[in-house]
This record gives structure tokens, sequence and C-alpha cells, in this order.
């Protein structure tokens, strides 16, 4: 009877966010033959629309399966990919081949293909936790291994050579037109460097604090098998690294994730430009990139919990059977 309620409750959540997207596209497109490219009124309506996709993709990626989301996000990345080139093209070799609708289309797949990048994240992450938790005293370089927050900070410390690199860029015109799509490669990979540097710290927060950063290991100790379950590197020392935080965090930062990513790629076309400069609006959409890593790290456990329930019942069965043995 609860299997079938929640069925019912899922189609109902669903249902309703794919009419809300629907009309919010609708009116986009209606409204777009009306309102100047960056007029207010149509930026928040660009704005609101993405929004509502990523929340629409972040509820499928919750209620439906894993690897069939896993499959429609690498389908919608390639479609995003293919339509920024065809616009790109057209638009700097002049070349006015696409009509009214065929331009409406491609910018649909544009909205679609980003928005789904931040739910496809948090999968990602979730994946992240399940293969390697049990092998987070791993990433062996010799007799050392790093341990992840190092791991973020080298990567904020690549984020900055790649901020520094993107400035640079900037001063020459043929990177903001012919050969945009090499700035659109650098900005996207200092998004994720800086993402996943946030979430890394944060996630190993305590080991920085206790400026813990490369461990030498016993010639005898071997690394970890792949298919090793993740409670299986849990200890006494190291529960509090396995429980669940008492803010319910993951979903802002993930949703801050969409905002921010989208803030990086479209600048003043979803953030209007009487509010924040193109330059503000990218900068800090890179500065809420870091803070939506950090978050998702802090709660990382709730985000396992919500993509894994049953290996997460071992992780819980592990910290009670610890809990009772100090009692």
């Amino acid at each position: 009877m609860k299997r079938s309620y929640l069925v019912k409750v899922k189609i109902v959540v669903i249902f309703s966010l794919t009419l809300l997207v629907y009309f919010s596209l609708a009116d986009y497109l209606l409204n777009k033959q009306s309102y100047e490219w960056y007029a207010y009124e149509l930026t928040i309506m660009r704005a609101t629309t993405l929004m509502l996709l990523n929340v629409y993709f972040l509820a499928l990626a919750i209620i439906i399966k894993i690897s069939v989301f896993k499959k429609g996000y690498l389908l919608l990345i390639i479609f995003g990919i293919v339509a920024w080139n065809v616009s790109h093209f057209d638009s700097v070799l002049d070349l006015n081949l696409l009509s009214n609708m065929s331009d409406d289309f491609l910018e649909i797949v544009l909205f679609v293909s980003t928005s789904i990048v931040a739910p496809g994240l948090l999968i990602l992450i979730a994946y992240y936790i399940k293969k390697f938790t049990s092998k987070f005293e791993g990433s062996f370089i010799g007799k050392y291994h790093l341990h992840e927050g190092l791991f973020g900070l080298i990567l904020v410390g690549l984020s900055i050579l790649f901020f520094a690199f993107r400035t640079y860029l900037l001063q020459f015109d043929v990177f903001s037109k012919e050969y945009k799509i090499y700035l659109a490669i650098v900005m996207i990979l200092l998004y994720f460097f800086l993402f996943f540097g946030g979430f890394f710290i944060l996630r190993d927060f305590d080991d920085i604090i206790h400026l813990k950063f490369v461990k030498k290991l016993p010639t005898s100790q071997e690394k970890p098998k792949q298919n090793v379950s993740i409670y299986n590197s849990m200890t006494r020392e190291n529960i509090s690294f396995f429980k669940r935080s008492k803010l319910y965090l993951f979903p802002i930062g993930i949703l801050l994730t969409g905002f921010s990513f989208s803030m990086v790629i479209y600048s003043t076309k979803f953030i209007p430009k009487d509010v924040l400069s193109p330059g503000e609006t990218i900068n800090l959409g890179y500065l809420l990139s870091f803070l939506a890593g950090a978050i998702i790290g802090y709660d990382w456990v709730r985000v396992f919990k919500q993509f894994y329930p049953n290996q997460y019942e071992e992780i819980e069965s592990k910290i009670i059977e610890f809990q009772n043995i100090e009692v």
C-alpha cells in the first residue's frame, strides 16, 4: 500500500513539473519575439525556465533508476554540444542558415543540456562515494597517499591558474568570437575544478584543519580491493566522518550548482545586465560553484543515502556497532 502511494506521488510530481516546464518554455518562446534579447523581462523568463529545468532533472535523478538517468544524461550532453557548435559556427561564419524555428529548437536543446549538468554531478558524486570511500585512505603514489582535502586544495590551485589563463584570453577579441570554443573549454574546466575542489575540501575538512595531507603507508599495507564494501574503511577514530550532518543541506547545494552553472554559461542571459555586469555574473558564478561543492561535500553522507540506501544501511549498522562497543 505504501509503495503504491509513493509511486503515485512520484508520478504526480513528475507530471506537475513537466507541465510547469512546458508552460514556462512556451511563455519564454512566445515573448522572445516581443522583447530585445537582453531585456530585463526576457532574462527573468529565461532564468525561471532554466531553474525549473534544474528542479525537474533533480527530481528525475532522485525518482528514476540511476542507470536510466545516466543514459539520458549522456545523450542530452552530446545533443547540447552539437547544438552549441551548430549555433556558434552559424553565427561566426555568418551563414544565416537557421530559421526562427530551428533557432528556438537549438536553444531548447541548450537549455535542457545545461540544466541536467547539476543533477548529473550529484549522480557522479554519489557514484564516487560508493566506489572510492572504502579507499578514502587511498590515492596511492608509491608508499604514500593523498588525503582528499589535499586533492581539493590542488584543484583550487589549478582553478586559480585557469582563472588567470581565462583573464589573459579575454584580452583578445578572437577568443570571444571565432575561437570562443577554446574559451568555453577553459571556463567549464575552471568551473569543475572549483566545484570539486570545494567538495573534497569540505568532505575532508577535519583532516585539513589537522594538517593531514600526506601519509606514508606501512610497506606491508596493500591497496584496498575494488569491491571492498564502503563500511570496511570505518574505524572508531574516523566514525565521525561517516555520520550524517545535522543540517539537511545537499538539496541547497545542488540547486546552487544549477544556479551557478547557469550564471557561468549564460551570464547576462541569466542575470539581467542591469543587476550585474557580465564579468561580475560569471565571477560570482565561480564563487558560488565552490560554495555549492562545499555544501554537498559537507552533507555527503546524506547524498549517499539518497542514491544507495541499502549500502548506507551498512554504514548505519557499523556506527551502531561501534557505539554499542563504546558503551
